[in-house]
């Protein structure tokens, strides 16, 4: 029968360990701290030797006191070299990351694609290992952010490789990259050599899409449709508007040749359509639910009007914890409402999601 001693005994042991990993965490973020290139060393290798090297070192010390008991100069003779080659693996080990260089890629920034996704899929996060020297190589790494997710890495002599390691993004907003997890036990496995660099990489997640209505004016039919006049045009291919200077790009079906065979020169025709009603997103259609679950209908929206090649605005709320700052409080600002113009393309997609990924 079950007395419940076991899930006490975890317990126990839970709590016991949690200032000890309080305690890593805060000796690694001294001796490693934040930094977006570490160049691996003293201050930022850890060495210790593993079960299997303890009993290795036990066994050799044993046979010595043994060889000298007996004074058989055959066992001395092997106890030395077993001893001899325990210190040997602490030195290969320890070098085989002394020296390596970690740098946090260019494409961890926020505005590049590959540092974005969404709340519940993997970030990813890009990094560079360069080695020691053009004499100098780096095997049987493994790298990853948690002790049981690596994956197995080899900088040849002189080389500079990239890694991609993932990670949940479990909120939106900006993610930093958990500690990095490098370890060896180069040549054989009688040490462990690690670090817990951390290279200050960040990936932009979104809110997570929730199905949900798109606003009316979504679905609003365009002016002309109905037979009326509409002053709202833009750039496009149903109109005659006139002619303007050729510019390096256009396309030849525009090309004006009749004045060019005027001699008025090389001129390209314009034309115009009326421009689709704009489509203006805000949280007043979701007011009663939680700020979460709008910002995850925003986010489905925005994605679904970007594919119609709709023009997109939005206005976002002052943050609640902005609203409820004394009143009386001049330190403070005033929290405004944030406006976004409306537009339309790849890039003003993310500059929405990205807004509302940031909205606290």
């Amino acid at each position: 029968m079950d007395t419940g001693l076991s899930r006490r005994v975890a317990g126990l042991t839970r709590i016991f360990r949690r200032p000890g990993a309080r305690r890593r965490g805060r000796k690694a973020e001294t001796r490693a701290p934040v930094i977006g290139k570490l160049q691996l060393g003293q201050r930022t290798i850890y060495i210790l030797p593993t079960i299997q090297g303890a009993l290795f070192a036990l066994g050799g010390t044993t046979v010595l006191l043994v060889g000298f008991a007996d004074r058989n100069p055959i066992t001395v003779v092997l106890a030395t070299a077993m001893l001899s080659l325990f210190l040997l693996s602490l030195v290969l080990c320890y070098r085989n990351l002394s020296g390596l260089t970690l740098q946090a890629s260019e494409a961890n920034e926020p505005g590049n694609p590959s540092a974005r996704c969404f709340t519940g899929e993997q970030a990813s996060f890009i990094l560079t290992l360069s080695a020691a020297g053009r004499r100098r190589a780096h095997q049987d790494l493994l790298l990853g952010f948690s002790p049981k997710e690596v994956q197995p890495l080899e900088v040849a002599p002189g080389a500079v490789i990239s890694a991609t390691l993932t990670a949940p993004a479990e909120k939106r907003g900006l993610m930093a990259a958990p500690r990095l997890h490098l370890r060896t036990r180069y040549p054989a496995g009688l040490w462990q050599a690690w670090s817990r660099p951390d290279l200050a990489m960040n990936c932009l997640v979104y809110p997570r899409p929730q199905q949900c209505i798109l606003p009316p004016s979504a679905m609003r039919v365009p002016a002309h449709a109905q037979g009326q006049q509409s002053g709202a045009r833009k750039q496009g291919v149903d109109d005659f508007l006139g002619l303007r200077s050729y510019q390096s790009g256009d396309s030849r079906r525009h090309i004006a040749w009749r004045s060019l065979a005027r001699g008025q020169g090389l001129k390209t025709k314009q034309f115009a359509q009326e421009a689709d009603p704009e489509v203006h997103l805000s949280f007043e259609p979701f007011k009663g639910r939680e700020p979460e679950d709008i910002l995850g209908c925003l986010s489905f929206q925005v994605l679904q009007l970007s594919h119609q090649q709709k023009r997109i605005g939005m206005t976002l709320p002052a943050t609640q914890a902005e609203d409820e700052k004394p009143a009386g409080d001049s330190t403070h600002q005033i929290a405004r409402p944030l406006h976004i113009k409306a537009d339309q393309g790849e890039a003003h997609k993310h500059s929405l999601l990205q807004a509302l990924a940031l909205w606290a």
